[in-house]
């Protein structure tokens, strides 16, 4: 049953997280801006890695791509992977965000607020945007391989209602296939790029070169508890609609590669299939056009390659 939009909890609290989950007191109630002003003193004492980006625009037969290129990514661990992300790795493992956790917690400043008692809103310790945030489950033994549930969703849209001053962006990796790189589960809050294949309603369908799960969330508050659970039904539905599509059971309880993209007025679902093409990888951003790179390398081997090509092969080619 829907709890009442009135006893939804707040994006931002002072509450204690439990010992048992290793982590301190929250910090004080925080809005945009002054989680803009904390981002900016993590980066000042290189706490986080954030480096000024490079944008290049780009066309590929009718879909068009943004490619970031920064640095500060190239410190990045990879799947499987020590979470330090430093190149003279620790012998023991670095404080995280709790114990089955390997997201590395090295800096009381990167916790930001607990949301609705389910998650925790942290800055990323990798940023290409200003700020990068990640909604970790307070469950640190939650992992990253499972499809989302109605918590993950409410948490979500609970992020993008509060910090409506800045439209944000929220996506899902599921599992390394689809470009994830840690275990614990959690989806990452974005500043929303300026231009998402989505976003025109009257958009080709042939210009999108992978299979793709789209809903519009009209008349979906998502404001709401209501609206929360009505975004959990049709996200269900998706995930059934993309299995079915690729020839897997949708009853089936094995792990399903996939990425997930919210924004206020619609939910994407793409299956994916390979974690590379030729040894380029994307994330969710990257199968919706924000595609981040660490080196114009990485920018010429895309365009070697062709964006079409690597998408197509990363999900499931649009026939």
């Amino acid at each position: 049953m829907s709890e009442p939009a009135g006893d939804m909890k707040p994006l931002l609290s002072n509450r204690t997280i439990p010992r048992s989950q290793l982590l301190p007191t929250m910090a004080s109630p925080l809005g945009y801006e002054s989680i803009l002003s904390t981002f900016d003193e993590l980066v000042a004492k290189k706490a986080i890695f954030y480096a000024p980006r490079k944008t290049i625009q780009f066309e590929d037969t009718g879909f068009v791509l943004e490619l970031h290129i920064s640095t500060s990514l190239s410190k990045k661990p990879q799947s499987g992977e020590p979470v330090s992300g430093c190149e003279d790795h620790q012998a023991e493992k670095p404080e995280c965000f709790g114990p089955g956790s390997d997201i590395g917690y090295g800096d009381p400043g990167l916790l930001l607020a607990t949301i609705r008692d389910t998650h925790l809103l942290v800055v990323n310790k990798f940023c290409m945007f200003r700020p990068q945030l990640l909604l970790l489950t307070c469950d640190s033994y939650r992992r990253q391989r499972d499809p989302l549930e109605l918590d993950d969703l409410s948490a979500a849209c609970t992020v993008m209602s509060d910090l409506s001053a800045r439209p944000q962006f929220v996506i899902y990796n599921c599992g390394p296939v689809a470009g994830a790189s840690r275990q614990h589960k959690h989806l990452q809050v974005l500043p929303r790029p300026p231009r998402l294949f989505p976003d025109e309603r009257g958009f080709e369908s042939s210009s999108v070169p992978f299979r793709y799960f789209l809903q519009y969330l009209d008349g979906v508050d998502i404001g709401t508890s209501d609206g929360h659970e009505k975004l959990f039904e049709i996200y269900k539905r998706l995930l059934v609609e993309a299995k079915q599509a690729v020839g897997i059971d949708p009853e089936s309880k094995d792990h399903f590669p996939h990425n997930v993209a919210l924004v206020k007025e619609w939910i994407i679902v793409i299956p994916r299939q390979k974690i590379d093409v030729e040894g380029i990888t994307a994330n969710a951003a990257g199968m919706l056009g924000s595609v981040w790179l660490t080196s114009n390398e990485q920018l010429e081997q895309w365009k070697q390659v062709g964006p079409r090509k690597v998408l197509a092969g990363l999900g499931f080619p649009n026939l």
